[in-house]
């Protein structure tokens, strides 16, 4: 059931993906990486292998957590 609702709502943030290129074509190239990465996460969960998932659910963990640390790094960089 998670995963069916996990799989749902990549479909929908994809669609919306789609309609904000659609409306501002000035930020197709910004709309098009998200609608790739926006599938490709949720196209992890259609793979069987929970171990391999657990695994590549932990390296986007991690550098989600390391691209946000550098960002405000060099956020503080520019302030100071």
């Amino acid at each position: 059931m998670i995963r069916e609702c996990i799989l749902a709502g990549g479909v929908i943030y994809v669609i919306i993906a789609i309609i904000q290129v659609i409306q501002r074509p000035a930020l197709a190239f910004e709309g098009i990486a998200v609608t790739i990465g926006l599938a490709l996460a949720t196209a992890f969960y259609l793979t069987r292998h929970e171990h391999e998932l657990h695994t590549w659910e932990a390296v986007a963990f991690w550098a989600s957590v390391l691209l946000f640390a550098a960002y405000g790094i060099l956020k503080f960089r520019s302030v100071v």
